[in-house]
């Protein structure tokens, strides 16, 4: 289940890890003037002043971690809605914060502590992993899943990156971030299309639906699919019941403002070994 802490919203499916910190932001909290990236926009170049980026990225890292750790332990990347996950050391710490961001991606797993990789969106999926290896250590994961991204398998890629590094698959819980949901996702042929040819058309068929002559499509439920596919079972991943194009209000919404927004972040950091 989904519940509001302060700024933040968390999943009780990722706090039964008691050595994990997770959080997603909703678009107030932050520093930011200008009405449409009022106030916690995490993304410069749109608009905002890089200070206040800098700024609002401090303030989440504070409220995702309850100040144990701040802005100087994130991971950022540019990210190019692909399926592309890296994983992130003690040398990542700060990129795209108080350093240049590294390598183009759209997801991070880590199995180190004090590393806080935050995924940035503005209706698309943001996904938080966290699983335990056989001696009870953690590792984790912060994934960007656009609909390329989705269809690419991106949070199936994520699963198999934290097996690489020593986690057992049925230990992996997932929480998926608040996203346009179907209700308001409308897309066109050429995205049925795209969505076919990426997975296959049965795919396209069980979360694209069709009705009055128009496709809504179902980024959760492609996402659901592909984690089960990669051993993460229904039952152990929690989806966000809103949706952002329906609240632009509470979140940014690339759909709902005609692309004049900011972005919000998710992410997840281990603070103790188990």
């Amino acid at each position: 289940m989904f519940y509001r802490d302060g700024i933040i919203y968390r999943s009780t499916f990722l706090e039964g890890y008691s050595g994990i910190v997770h959080g997603f932001s909703a678009r107030r909290g932050g520093v930011s003037t200008i009405d449409y990236l009022s106030s916690l926009n995490l993304t410069g170049g749109l608009g905002d002043e890089e200070e206040n980026v800098r700024a609002n990225t401090e303030i989440f890292a504070k409220a995702v971690s309850k100040g144990m750790i701040g802005g100087d332990s994130a991971v950022t990347a540019h990210q190019i809605h692909s399926a592309k996950v890296r994983i992130a050391g003690p040398g990542n710490r700060g990129e795209g914060f108080s350093r240049d961001r590294g390598e183009d991606c759209d997801g991070f797993v880590t199995d180190r502590s004090g590393i806080l990789p935050i995924v940035r969106t503005a209706d698309c999926v943001p996904i938080l992993m966290a699983g335990t290896k056989p001696d009870g250590s953690y590792v984790i994961a912060a994934v960007h899943a656009g609909w390329r991204g989705s269809a690419g398998g991106i949070a199936g890629v994520a699963v198999e990156k934290m097996c690489e590094l020593g986690c057992v698959r049925d230990t992996i819980r997932a929480a998926v971030g608040t996203h346009i949901r179907q209700c308001c996702y409308e897309v066109r042929q050429d995205f049925v299309d795209s969505v076919s040819e990426a997975r296959d058309p049965g795919f396209a068929a069980r979360h694209i639906a069709r009705e009055n002559g128009k496709y809504r499509a179902d980024l959760a439920g492609m996402n659901l699919e592909i984690l089960n596919e990669a051993g993460v079972s229904p039952d152990r991943v929690d989806v966000s019941p809103f949706c952002t194009a329906c609240r632009p209000d509470e979140f940014f919404s690339h759909r709902a403002s005609g692309g004049k927004r900011g972005t919000m972040g998710a992410g997840i950091a281990i603070i103790s070994r188990t």
